[in-house]
């Protein structure tokens, strides 16, 4: 495609490191796996280097002409003639083309030099008439007179690492020419190790077959996993290599992502080891033993590909029979259901297959869809799943048509509420309506109730997950401990109900202002085996707990998703049936960066958690439109931010209230409309209030209050004061109160929680109330110097000048003393800082005395802070910017 543009990213430094070999020394070795961009660098390197002072002859060693001796230097010219003769020759006739300029060498693949050639080649670099740059691969076996050049530091190792994440992106977008999402990014870099060439294949495939698209101003990858065919090259040996014993041990593993070796050995013996030398399988020490997979997480498409479906069909029925010959614990089951279906023979597990999809849904719905659709006698539970996975590829209306069908043939009073609970959640998730679910549900607990209890429990589990998506918190928290109390001890045992349950109440809590308790009870279900072992209420709690901490002391690390959707959070580790890593979830990564004030850096992972939410059961949709709008509007892009607020803009489902009128008045107060700022967080507030959300209600307040005193909603600091006993988040906290002691200009309260905050690592924040503090009334004299000391800290820390307070009448040296004195320093560490005497200190200060008037230090404290209450010098934030 023509958008697509063959770029070397993020190789400078190497380039320059290689040109520095050549041009200052004899050359250098460029040591790299295969796919590193050797080829590419030498290509670039030969190019910057002058003409008329280099002669560049190429050659290239190949595995074909190993047996030949000097074969890489018959490319050039005969050798012909005694053999001990021919390194002279070589050299003479390469100084020979070069005439008057300096002969450079370059041999490639040098790995596969013959013993004569690389000889030759460590003659060349010994005698140093000749300058070199040599390539050669890690993986492979080199000669050692080729060992020998960098061993003996004839000449420069340098080695080629793999991209790092960074640079990996910074390729993707120079190839499509446009931003990448940062899922898809930590999808391609996981996928190709970081290898330059792999990722540049993938790229172009991707483009060609659809997979990467561009929506909503960001590249994303869509679907599972595919490659090029012509990639089979450079991980497959020659057929000849490979043994039908060989093919039936990848076969097994790529049906299995990773086997026990005790079963592999069953299935291909012997097969494992010589594999693993042929770099194509990797084994790992486990606590249950020795595991075997793929060499690279590319190997795994690759060689499903190339397995016949016969093969696949026995190899899979083996790997099911073995297993069940060998006993012992079962595995896990994705890769039971994989085998099952690959076997087609082998009797098919419904149970394990309604499981394996469950477990697959939240990153990809259509393998979930798969597994489910072939589920034999399809139960209740396997109709959900279904009906889910169809809600999260798009197709709603056909979910809710299983959802009916379903309810009306199933002769199961379980299963018919089981099947209303989840028509109620789909209604709540596709319609967007939450009170119309909960009357559902309402109506529904009657017929639960003469089903069985576990019934009741299902329909009160998910009525109290659809309050707290409702903005109803604590009526979520009631239903969802009468569920608890119902159930004691039975954690994710006691089916959907009771992690649902435990969710809400880590959830509900934290909004109503009792974050300790939703901490405690967040940390609970993490540690239990139970409901840390399934992904779906680990990710959401642990989403809970990041929120919190955030509320709390601003440090908390964002909670993980998976690559591919990226709409869940999720526990750590790699996620189930691939070898794929969890990353930071986009959504919180930048509600984090909205709380430090990071308004800019904010925007892109905003925006990329907007369009994850737009797809599916868009359970954050509402969360991540407000925060994009705010954050848009911080940056002083209001504009940009109405408009994500008429495509997208929050409802009635989310789980934090009164985000629309909050990011309206973000925008208002970025056009400089404080009047409708005032009103639209007045609203805000209001509704946190109403749904019992102090940490929330205090937020928005805190954010009114930044607002000139005019255009505050009625009786702000009351209403800040009255919230702040029932909020135990810090942060929220020392914001609010910050704001309090801004309306009193109290010196004192400023500087006591600017210094709070900058311990949470909050400088922005920080830096905005210490400064404050340098212009409130006059308190103590060591309040107004720590204030100075601590602004200008956080303003060193944030990059930015030091305010200027410097008088006019007097000199650079002067002001430099009167600055320190209006500061609080002594006299001795006024000299110690200035590397002047003491009686220097004080000669400058007499003179400084002198020409502005005064007499003591305290007054010239005093005559610094009132230049400072007129305005000298710039707020980080600026006096007219209203969002913190």
């Amino acid at each position: 495609m023509d958008r697509i543009r063959t770029t070397l990213v993020a190789r400078t430094e190497l380039v320059q490191q290689i040109l520095t070999a050549v041009t200052t020394d004899r050359g250098a070795v460029l040591v790299g796996e295969r796919g590193t961009g050797r080829t590419t660098l030498v290509e670039l390197v030969t190019r910057q280097l002058s003409t008329d002072r280099y002669a560049v002859t190429r050659t290239t060693a190949t595995e074909a002409g190993r047996p030949i001796p000097f074969g890489p230097f018959c490319q050039l010219f005969p050798v012909i003639g005694d053999p001990a003769l021919a390194p002279n020759r070589i050299r003479a006739e390469l100084v020979r083309r070069g005439q008057s300029r300096t002969p450079l060498l370059v041999v490639e693949d040098a790995h596969w030099m013959d013993d004569p050639s690389a000889s030759t080649l460590l003659s060349l670099a010994h005698d140093g008439h000749v300058r070199l740059m040599v390539t050669a691969r890690t993986d492979l076996a080199t000669p050692d007179a080729v060992v020998a050049l960098w061993k003996d530091r004839h000449l420069r190792r340098i080695d080629l690492p793999p991209l790092d994440l960074a640079e990996t992106a910074a390729l993707m977008r120079a190839m499509l020419g446009h931003p990448v999402a940062t899922t898809t990014v930590q999808l391609v870099y996981q996928w190709t190790g970081g290898n330059p060439r792999l990722a540049t294949e993938l790229v172009r495939h991707g483009t060609a077959t659809g997979r990467l698209v561009r929506e909503r101003g960001l590249w994303w990858w869509r679907g599972p996993l595919s490659v090029p065919p012509h990639l089979v090259e450079l991980f497959l040996p020659e057929p000849n290599r490979l043994t039908p014993t060989h093919r039936d041990a990848l076969a097994a593993v790529a049906v299995s992502d990773e086997l026990p070796i005790e079963l592999i050995d069953r299935v291909a013996p012997a097969a494992v080891e010589e594999l693993e030398d042929l770099g194509l399988l990797r084994t790992t020490d486990t606590e249950d033993g020795v595991r075997v997979g793929f060499a690279h997480p590319l190997l795994q498409a690759v060689v499903w590909a190339q397995v016949s479906p016969a093969r696949r069909r026995r190899v899979a029925a083996a790997l099911v029979e073995t297993t069940r010959e060998v006993g012992g614990a079962s595995p896990d089951p994705v890769t039971l259901a994989r085998w099952q279906l690959a076997a087609g023979s082998a009797p098919v597990s419904a149970a394990v297959l309604a499981e394996a999809a469950r477990r697959v849904l939240p990153h990809s719905p259509e393998q979930a869809l798969r597994l489910v659709r072939a589920t034999p006698d399809r139960s209740a539970r396997a109709t959900v799943v279904l009906a889910d996975a169809l809600v999260e590829l798009g197709t709603g209306r056909e979910a809710q048509s299983v959802l009916h069908q379903a309810t009306a043939s199933d002769r199961s009073a379980t299963g018919r509420v089981l099947l209303s609970t989840a028509l109620a959640l789909h209604r709540c998730a596709a319609e967007r309506d939450p009170a119309a679910a909960h009357a559902d549900l309402r109506a529904l607990r009657t017929v639960a109730a003469l089903a069985s209890p576990e019934a009741v429990d299902v329909v009160d589990g998910a009525d109290a997950l659809v309050l707290l998506l409702g903005q109803r918190p604590a009526e979520a928290l009631r239903v969802a401990d009468g569920v608890l109390d119902r159930t004691p001890g039975r954690g994710a045992a006691g089916g959907c109900a009771v992690p649902r349950c435990r969710i809400v109440r880590t959830v509900a809590l934290a909004l109503l202002g009792r974050t300790d308790e939703a901490a405690a009870a967040g940390a609970a279900v993490l540690a239990d085996p139970g409901g840390g072992r399934d992904a779906e209420p680990a990710g959401l709690v642990a989403a809970a707990l990041s929120l919190i901490g955030l509320w709390r002391d601003g440090s908390a690390p964002p909670p993980l998703t998976d690559p591919v959707l990226g709409r869940w959070p999720r526990p750590p580790g790699t996620i189930p049936g691939t070898r794929l890593r969890a990353v930071d979830w986009p959504l919180l990564v930048g509600y984090a960066r909205l709380l430090r004030a990071e308004y800019p850096a904010a925007v892109e992972p905003l925006r990329e958690a907007l369009a994850q939410q737009a797809e599916g059961f868009r359970p954050f949709r509402s969360e991540a439109s407000a925060w994009l709008a705010v954050a848009l509007a911080g940056a002083g892009r209001p504009d940009d931010a109405q408009r994500v607020l008429d495509t997208d803009p929050p409802d009635r489902l989310a789980v934090l209230p009164g985000l629309g009128p909050w990011a309206a008045g973000a925008v208002a107060a970025a056009r400089g409309d404080t009047r409708s700022a005032g009103r639209g967080f007045d609203e805000a507030a209001a509704a946190a209030r109403a749904a019992g959300c102090r940490s929330v209600e205090l937020q928005y307040l805190t954010w009114a209050a930044r607002l000139p005193p005019a255009d505050h909603p009625p009786g702000l600091a009351a209403r800040i004061t009255d919230c702040l006993p029932e909020v135990e988040a810090g942060r929220l906290v020392s914001e609010a109160r910050g704001e309090l002691a801004l309306l009193d200009r109290d010196r004192a309260g400023l500087l006591d929680q600017a210094t709070r905050l900058a311990a949470m690592g909050l400088p922005r924040r920080a830096c905005r109330l210490a400064e404050a503090a340098t212009r409130a009334s006059p308190g103590r004299d060591q309040d107004y110097a720590a204030a100075v000391a601590l602004a200008g800290r956080l303003r060193s820390v944030l990059g930015l000048p030091a305010p200027n307070l410097a008088s006019p009448t007097l000199t650079a040296r002067e002001n430099e003393v009167a600055a320190l004195a209006a500061a609080g320093l002594p006299t001795r560490e006024i000299a110690t800082r200035l590397v002047v005497s003491a009686r220097t200190v004080e000669s400058h200060l007499a003179r400084v005395y002198r020409k502005l008037g005064i007499g003591s230090r305290r007054e010239l404290r005093a005559d610094w802070f009132s230049r400072a209450v007129e305005g000298v010098g710039e707020s980080p934030v600026g006096p007219e910017s209203y969002l913190g």
